[in-house]
């Protein structure tokens, strides 16, 4: 009996999974996000184009391939310059899949330029952005202290910048002290340590001025002094900055904000702290100036006070009061004419009234006016002696005050004035024994002759 035979079974091919689009785009998406979460790219800027939105969208390309990129708003405010098509630049990002359209792309993160045509190109953006803004104005500048007592240093603590600044201003004025605030002039980060460091001494109270630089190097070494940060961070110091970055031939963004250029860090200190030896030099010569100006002036004022005192009214002071005293008679014989002719001009007046009432009046009336007449006459009278006596006591006043200056006034008080061949004696050095004086007394006078004639030298020794 034939058993039966058992036929294979068939098996199912398995089926291949089918992807929507969606599908498909958002794998191949987490598969490129995951595999180039953090990139650096390099290339060529092409079909760069701004949207409304402010996000830049462009080609990088290079001889063979290209790559779409996005660089958001909040990403491109922060860059250094303004690209544009055919820079040379370093990207740095993150690669994803824009789904829409089923492309890849590099969301850009951060943007350098390469080369030194692209660094050039970002300072002079730069550098025509903060000159609208005003920040290079000339009358922004603060004036740098003439004799500062403290200086603050910004720089590397180890580069030959900080030695050679240490050793001029110590060479010259040993009394001006430093405040070296250390930090990095070169690579990532140096720019904000700069920035911090300005803000930093400026909330000190103690310094006269500050000194930001760095010794030289290639552009890329001294490109932190080219940072906006920096520019603004000198901008806006409180404090007069000296920039002394590189050689003379360099020249940085810092350099053109900052209240003085100095062509090397060496310079820098120079220009800042005067030569203390040359200063006392210079006070030396104003005070050896001022005191021959001021002895010249003093000897033309002894000269004009010599001359003054050999003039005649000091040695005649008599000549003083003769003026005065003319003056003093002219006045009282004004006066006196004046009197009379006022007493002359009154009397005519009231004879002419009384001729008038006269002529006018009844006899009762005329005896009245008679009467009025007299009184009036007599008031008259008095009024005139009245006025006579005060013009007397006036004039006595005057002769008194007269008297008063008088020389001949100190004779009265027991005072003498000695004479000797009709001028005044004031030194015994001009008599000798046996020459005769006159003695003027206030009442008098006596002839004398000279027993013995002392000098001032002898008479101090005497009363001594």
């Amino acid at each position: 009996m034939s058993q039966p035979t058992s036929l294979p079974l068939e098996r199912e091919e398995p089926q291949p999974r089918v992807y929507t689009v969606s599908e498909f785009t958002g794998e191949a998406r987490a598969i490129l996000e995951a595999a180039f979460d953090s990139v650096y790219v390099e290339g060529e800027i092409s079909n760069l184009r701004i949207a409304g939105s402010q996000h830049a969208y462009f080609v990088l390309k290079d001889e063979r391939a290209q790559l779409r990129c996005v660089l958001f708003k909040g990403y491109r405010a922060g860059l250094k310059f303004q690209p544009e098509d055919g820079d040379q630049v370093l990207l740095f990002g993150r690669v994803t899949v824009y789904e829409a359209r089923g492309e890849y792309q590099l969301i850009v993160e951060h943007m350098e330029p390469r080369g030194l045509g692209a660094l050039q190109k970002a300072f002079e953006q730069l550098k025509v952005k903060l000159t609208a803004e005003g920040l290079f104005a000339e009358e922004k500048k603060k004036a740098i202290p003439e004799f500062p007592w403290k200086v603050g240093v910004i720089t590397s603590p180890t580069g030959a910048a900080v030695r050679d600044i240490l050793n001029i201003i110590q060479r010259r004025n040993r009394k001006v002290s430093v405040l070296l605030h250390p930090v990095k002039v070169q690579g990532e980060g140096a720019a904000q340590e700069i920035a911090d460091a300005v803000k930093q001494m400026n909330r000190m109270n103690d310094i006269d001025v500050l000194i930001v630089g760095r010794g030289g190097g290639s552009i890329e070494d001294l490109w932190a002094f080219n940072e906006e940060v920096v520019a603004r961070a000198i901008s806006a110091s409180k404090i007069p900055v000296v920039s002394a970055v590189g050689h003379e031939i360099d020249y940085t963004i810092a350099d053109f904000v900052a209240d003085l250029r100095a062509p090397t860090p060496s310079a820098a200190a120079e220009l800042t702290v005067p030569a203390l030896n040359a200063i006392t030099q210079e006070l030396r010569r104003f005070t050896e100036r001022l005191l021959e100006v001021l002895y010249n002036r003093i000897g033309g004022h002894k000269e004009l006070l010599g001359r003054l005192i050999k003039r005649r009214f000091f040695n005649e002071p008599m000549q003083i009061l003769e003026p005065h005293a003319q003056k003093l008679d002219d006045l009282n014989t004004r006066l006196l004419r004046g009197l009379d002719q006022w007493v002359v001009l009154q009397r005519q007046k009231l004879i002419g009234r009384v001729q008038q009432l006269l002529h006018l009046s009844p006899q009762k009336l005329v005896r009245q006016l008679q009467e009025k007449m007299e009184s009036l006459h007599h008031r008259l009278g008095q009024n005139i002696v009245s006025i006579v006596r005060l013009e007397q006591k006036r004039f006595d006043g005057a002769v008194k005050n007269l008297h008063a200056l008088s020389p001949l006034s100190i004779l009265d008080r027991g005072y003498s004035i000695t004479t000797f061949d009709g001028k005044a004696l004031t030194q015994s050095g001009r008599v000798q024994e046996g020459d005769s004086v006159n003695v003027r007394l206030a009442k008098g006078s006596l002839e004398c002759t000279v027993d013995k004639a002392l000098s001032q030298k002898r008479e101090r020794n005497e009363e001594s």
